[in-house]
């Protein structure tokens, strides 16, 4: 039997690999574990209360089934908590749960049991690799943590896929969960499952009994973590409830943290007033990381997971990667890993490095290698026909302040260098770099003319 189970259990997470999203796999799906088949069911167990909160939204739970269904030809499937996984087989009988059901083991007996803390163990203030592109957000979310509702109300964290921005929502969950669980209810959810709760809410036959259980379920939290704000685009009545339910949470002073890919005003989609609320806290974002964190993340992560390379492998790994997010970076390091292994060796070298970056396509080629600071403004200058000193001199008149604003945001996206590296070498500070780089990014979104002249400067940059 057990046998069987495991040999089934690994064709279904084949299949959950394809039907799933990476990011949702390796949250959600790779840490179940098949525990038992008991009459027409498959009984798995799940990490903790987060997580078999998600696998039971209909999302999750309706592919889950259909794959278990085909592999195993059972018609259901039970979640159990790890905690409670000793208690299930001593103390329970779980022969006959109705078929398609999920079933929540503490409903089953009137038994106290301790709450299990929802957040990922990994995702940790601790485990988050501090460099000079997110101290600032880093110190923010400290903060937060430390003080909900006291400081930096809301919390909003923009930045590109993979940068660590649902690592920092964890982190300050399992801080505040281990320094204040007695008195705070901390919620974590993605904005696209809130979306989904509202329209189930909304679509429920006892419509005002459903909308008042939302409605509490979200109004009744104390810190209220959401991540990918961006989902709500375009949903004009979620937006809505979502509008109502942040007042009543920052006017109570219950703390609000959000991430999102960009910052709010350039959602355009987003009703004015809910863009307003959001913008009225602090807003920071989070960069790709530079070389010396690229590096510092790399021996975390190797001491993390133990592999084994041989010395210098992680300084030519920072050098490597430069172009790529901490995810994809990880990703390269369990391969390399793998291939090792999959090699009899004992430690990573150079060779298989080689190997497996070669087979990542374009990420074994070093895109920005020869592009530097100066590169950049070298053709920015040819390109306008200004002089360099010009370009990052004082001069405000229009026809050097737009190219100069263009240096600076072509510095930023073909870079991985802080803004204030680049706020040093226009003799600028913080803000003027950051407005100078997000009225560019803007233009380049919505301008086609500009968006044209911007490729035509990056192509004679690579071709230097």
């Amino acid at each position: 039997m057990q046998e069987y189970l495991e040999k089934q259990w690994a064709e279904c997470m084949d299949d959950f690999s394809k039907e799933f999203s990476s990011v949702s796999y390796s949250l959600w799906l790779s840490p179940l574990q098949p525990l038992n088949i008991e009459e027409d069911n498959l009984i798995l167990t799940v990490p903790n209360e987060l997580a078999k909160s998600t696998l039971e939204r209909p999302n999750y739970k309706d592919k889950i089934l259909s794959i278990i269904k085909k592999r195993f030809n059972l018609s259901g499937f039970v979640l159990i908590l790890d905690s409670l996984k000793e208690e299930y087989i001593k103390e329970y009988n779980l022969s006959h749960p109705s078929a398609d059901e999920i079933i929540d083991i503490n409903t089953i007996e009137n038994k106290q049991i301790t709450k299990q803390n929802p957040f990922n163990p990994r995702y940790t203030f601790e485990n988050f690799v501090v460099g000079t592109t997110n101290q600032v957000i880093y110190a923010a979310c400290r903060a937060v943590a430390e003080q909900p509702g006291k400081r930096f109300n809301p919390l909003f964290i923009y930045g590109g896929v993979g940068l660590g921005k649902t690592h920092l929502l964890h982190a300050i969950g399992n801080y505040i969960w281990e320094h204040k669980t007695q008195n705070l209810n901390i919620m974590y959810i993605t904005c696209q499952d809130f979306c989904e709760d509202y329209l189930k809410a909304v679509k429920k036959t006892n419509k005002n009994d459903d909308m008042e259980e939302f409605h509490k379920k979200y109004r009744s939290a104390d810190v209220l973590l959401i991540d990918d704000i961006q989902f709500i685009e375009k949903k004009k009545k979620t937006q809505e409830e979502f509008f109502h339910i942040f007042n009543t949470l920052y006017q109570s002073d219950k703390q609000i943290i959000i991430t999102r890919d960009c910052q709010p005003k350039d959602i355009p989609t987003l009703t004015e007033r809910l863009r307003s609320r959001l913008a009225c806290g602090f807003i920071q974002d989070i960069q790709k990381p530079d070389f010396e964190t690229r590096l510092l993340i790399i021996q975390k992560k190797i001491e993390l997971e133990e592999y084994s390379y041989e010395p210098g492998l992680d300084y030519s790994l920072a050098e490597r990667l430069a172009d790529i997010n901490i995810r994809e970076l990880e990703g390269i390091l369990k391969k390399i890993h793998f291939y090792a292994a999959m090699h009899g060796m004992k430690e990573a070298n150079k060779e298989v490095m080689e190997e497996v970056l070669s087979s990542q396509g374009e990420l074994n080629k070093k895109k920005s290698s020869s592009i530097n600071e100066q590169t950049i403004i070298d053709v920015v200058s040819n390109y306008f026909n200004i002089p360099k000193d010009d370009l990052v001199g004082r001069k405000r008149n229009k026809e050097i302040v737009e190219p100069r604003q263009i240096c600076i945001y072509l510095m930023w996206s073909l870079l991985t260098i802080p803004l204030a590296t680049i706020g040093q070498t226009f003799n600028r500070d913080h803000t003027t770099i950051i407005h100078a780089r997000d009225k560019i990014m803007e233009q380049v979104k919505t301008s086609p003319p500009t968006k044209k002249l911007v490729d035509d400067i990056i192509t004679k940059i690579k071709n230097q």
